[in-house]
């Protein structure tokens, strides 16, 4: 509930109050959302720390330089056929 000296939320237009209530709703879901993504990533991570080492500790890696990408090139677009007859 808004409440301040000058006025009060009983005091607004109902539409006001009605937006202000949808904010309030859509601040809460993005806490609400942003909360359970640092949940799933620490649960990813925690996960990730006890799989990985052991399935790497048998099998050696070597690392390589990953190859050169070619140079991007041009391709030319085709000229389309007008569809307009001779007239």
């Amino acid at each position: 509930m808004l409440e301040t000296e000058e006025m009060s939320e009983r005091d607004l237009p109902p539409e006001i109050v009605r937006r202000l209530q949808v904010e309030e709703l859509w601040a809460r879901r993005l806490v609400l959302a942003e909360l359970m993504n640092v949940e799933r990533l620490r649960l990813y991570n925690r996960r990730r720390a006890e799989v990985w080492p052991a399935s790497f500790a048998s099998t050696e890696f070597t690392w390589k330089e990953l190859p050169a990408r070619p140079a991007a090139s041009i391709v030319p677009i085709k000229a389309k056929k007008s569809l307009a007859t001779g007239t």
